[in-house]
């Protein structure tokens, strides 16, 4: 079982039961809540910078660099449960010694590499390091901390994931404009110092394949299955107010790229603060109605986003399915942690970000067809309803038809 930090935030080994000294217990909490900001890292940094690289590769470019846009998408779909299984025989430390490292090569491969192939190439190994990194960290996560203190600790991380998010696309804006397309890429030399961190933070990895087998409780792999498929459902769902938003807010007559960028900013900021609030509201209502609460803010969300026909009722929407994000994003790495049994942790923190960058690619190979139907505004209502139906049909489903999902206090 692992352990609980005293009241004095001071973390116990988990293999040996040794407190950490207090410097190591915060550079500790500092890697495990900074671990998803890595992700946002991924994810946001190049955004301002497509348009320049396109031109740079000249015709074709364009496209191209929408590749190098989504190309760590893939490396993290395939890396990510790989991740997880040699998390649990290598030991977390180890691993995120080289997913940090492996990160600040690969992510910085831009500041000296000229050539797109080479670019493409790199990005995709950087998305399976940066998988490695948010697997290792969920993994840590669960063998450092347990009940109430492990949900608050994966609320404060993808609070401060959602905070990155914000802060890192204007910094990468600032950077490209002193050092052209090129400079953006810098950021991710922040894997370089991540690497030493870890290092001291945390003990060597010790062997407790025995302990675990004596004290293993929880599922397989195969009984996370259904959960798996609702990590999808949600980020479909997510991808709403991210990827589907500035086309709405264009056809609403919002044409103007910052006040389009706006809107998908105050979703971020809500779904920080529902991630920073989630732990005492598991506390307080526990995994399931947590569940229904993140589902119904997002559908409503959703809907209302499809239902008006302004940038600032839009925004409106947009804050409320965040903050359901929010809420949901901590809860279901919770959950697939905590219903996992312990020797099989790392390939369920792994598999869920899988489940999510799925629900990425889902996004508009579902939103087309219905936006071609009713239009996007009626997409939105239809895909808003789901969770709405969703969240209704768990509300008056008899208990003993659901069995409860596992309580960790």
């Amino acid at each position: 079982m692992s352990s609980k930090p005293s009241s004095k935030l001071q973390l116990i080994n988990p293999a040996t039961g040794a407190p950490l000294s207090r410097l190591q217990t915060w550079l500790a909490i500092v890697v495990m809540t900074f671990g998803t900001s890595f992700m946002s890292l991924v994810v946001v940094s190049l955004a301002p910078v497509l348009p320049e690289i396109g031109k740079h590769f000249g015709q074709g470019g364009g496209d191209l660099a929408r590749v190098i846009q989504v190309a760590p998408a893939f490396g993290t779909i395939f890396g990510a449960p790989v991740s997880g299984w040699i998390v649990e025989r290598l030991g977390a430390r180890r691993f995120l010694l080289w997913a940090f490292s492996m990160f600040g090569l690969f992510g910085s491969a831009g500041l000296y590499l000229d050539d797109l192939t080479l670019l493409i190439a790199s990005r995709f190994l950087l998305g399976i390091s940066a998988a490695g990194i948010v697997t290792a960290a969920l993994y840590i996560i669960s063998e450092y901390f347990e009940g109430d203190a492990r949900a608050r600790i994966l609320g404060y991380q993808s609070a401060v994931g959602g905070v990155a998010a914000m802060a890192i696309g204007p910094i990468a804006g600032l950077i490209a404009e002193a050092g052209g397309w090129h400079g953006p890429f810098s950021l991710y030399l922040l894997g370089f110092l991540f690497a030493p961190i870890t290092w001291f933070a945390f003990p060597p990895d010790a062997r407790r394949k025995a302990k675990i087998k004596q004290t293993s409780g929880g599922g397989s792999i195969l009984s996370l299955l259904p959960l798996l498929a609702l990590v999808v459902v949600f980020f479909v769902g997510s991808y709403m107010s991210n990827v589907q938003i500035p086309f709405l807010l264009d056809e609403d007559g919002v044409t103007t790229p910052f006040l389009r960028s706006l809107v998908p900013s105050i979703s971020a900021g809500m779904v920080a603060l529902g991630s920073a609030i989630f732990g005492a509201i598991r506390a307080r209502i526990g995994d399931r109605w947590t569940l229904r609460l993140a589902g119904g803010l997002m559908g409503f969300g959703i809907i209302f986003m499809g239902a008006v026909d302004t940038g600032v009722l839009a925004a409106i929407g947009c804050a409320v399915s965040g903050l359901g994000i929010g809420i949901m994003n901590p809860q279901v790495n919770h959950l697939l942690i905590s219903q996992a049994a312990p020797e099989a942790r790392g390939r369920a923190a792994g598999l869920g970000y899988t489940a999510r960058y799925i629900g990425n690619f889902l996004n508009p190979v579902i939103v087309k067809p219905l936006a071609d139907m009713w239009g996007l505004h009626g997409a939105f209502v239809a895909i808003g309803a789901v969770f709405a139906a969703g969240t209704a049909l768990d509300l008056v489903r008899p208990a003993r038809e659901t069995p409860p999902m596992r309580q960790t206090t």
